[in-house]
């Protein structure tokens, strides 16, 4: 019996897309949960150490997604 493998078509373009999608996404609810609390034994949040967590957050969100459209980029 000779069994014939299905090959299954990839759309490339569309993974990329959802992966965009997907960490934009994953990126902005955790963009939400961050609060970071000061250091000095009382529960109060530091305002500033929030904003640049959040801040770098999105930096890293924004340099993945500009590497995956450089990476589509070299195929055209």
């Amino acid at each position: 019996m000779n069994k014939k493998k299905k090959t299954v078509a990839v759309d490339f373009a569309e993974r990329i897309k959802a992966a965009k999608y997907e960490r934009i996404y994953q990126a902005l609810k955790d963009i939400l949960k961050v609060e970071i609390k000061a250091v000095n034994g009382k529960d109060e949040i530091d305002y500033a150490a929030t904003c640049s967590a959040i801040k770098t957050k999105a930096r890293m969100v924004i340099d993945f997604v500009a590497d995956l459209d450089k990476d589509g980029d070299d195929e055209k």
